[in-house]
């Protein structure tokens, strides 16, 4: 190779090298938290330490999906004092739409410091018990909202592939419900619907502060290890309001072994 050849083959690794460098930068710095669901036998046996184990990860927060035996006000002290943010919480949805347990539920997430709550899970059988439901969130969403929190659902995979007339169930929901119910979108369980992430967060702007990053996968909880592009879903998120990238491993809750291997993928991707 002469010199001129080896100056250009540089210039090139460097173009190169810059693309690469420019595809991982992201638009803007999203905060990333864990999912405790992820990891909720550690937790059931020593839950202080695991928290320690998830800040040193380099966790910025957590996301309770249970509450291991401790009140709002133990779980807020107990993550002030070790360094991390309450990023939302889980209730299901009869601790929501039944106007007897509403209250109780707002104080709840009040007390813990939960800027959002979603509900994880919800299956109607019919076109029209979705859109009852989506009346029932909206009415639920007016009084949490006046306590400044943000009330909104999580999806996993029947939402998208099942079908009324055609329309899918999550389109019957949020065709029906207010803006102010906000969607938690689970965006491992959106592309193993077959569907694309981003174009359901560019259809419902405005309504995800925190999704769920879970591997595209039924047998790997790690991110990065499921043979999918990443880059697409973040960018969309990154494009919208998402405050924060909630990490949720469902394979083995025995160990933290996948929740770092997550972390780990996101760090090269730029994006923790």
């Amino acid at each position: 190779m002469n010199r001129r050849s080896f100056l250009k083959a540089g210039a090139a690794a460097l173009a190169g090298l810059a693309l690469n460098a420019r595809a991982n930068t992201p638009a803007r710095r999203i905060k990333t938290g864990v999912q405790l669901w992820s990891v909720r036998k550690l937790c059931e046996q020593d839950f202080p330490g695991t928290l320690r184990a998830l800040k040193a990860m380099g966790y910025e927060g957590v996301q309770c999906g249970g509450f291991f035996g401790r009140t709002a006000k133990e779980l807020n002290t107990l993550f002030k004092d070790l360094g991390l943010a309450a990023a939302g919480m889980q209730m299901q949805a009869d601790r929501i739409i039944k106007p007897e347990n509403l209250a109780a539920s707002v104080e709840f997430a009040r007390e813990l410091g939960a800027p959002y709550l979603f509900v994880p899970h919800f299956d109607a059988k019919t076109a029209d018990g979705w859109k009852r439901f989506a009346e029932q969130m909206s009415v639920a969403a007016q009084t949490f909202k006046a306590a400044g929190i943000r009330l909104g659902y999580h999806n996993h995979q029947h939402e998208f592939r099942d079908r009324f007339d055609g329309v899918c169930k999550w389109d019957i929901l949020y065709q029906n419900a207010s803006q102010d119910v906000y969607q938690q979108l689970d965006l491992g369980h959106c592309m193993l619907a077959g569907e694309s992430p981003a174009f359901w967060l560019r259809k419902y702007p405005n309504r995800n502060p925190a999704v769920h990053v879970k591997a595209s996968s039924n047998t790997t909880g790690m991110i990065g290890a499921d043979g999918v592009d990443w880059e697409p879903a973040f960018a969309a998120c990154e494009a919208d309001i998402t405050e924060w990238y909630v990490v949720e491993a469902e394979v083995r809750p025995d160990t933290l072994d996948d929740v770092r291997g997550c972390l780990a993928h996101m760090k090269k991707l730029g994006r923790a």
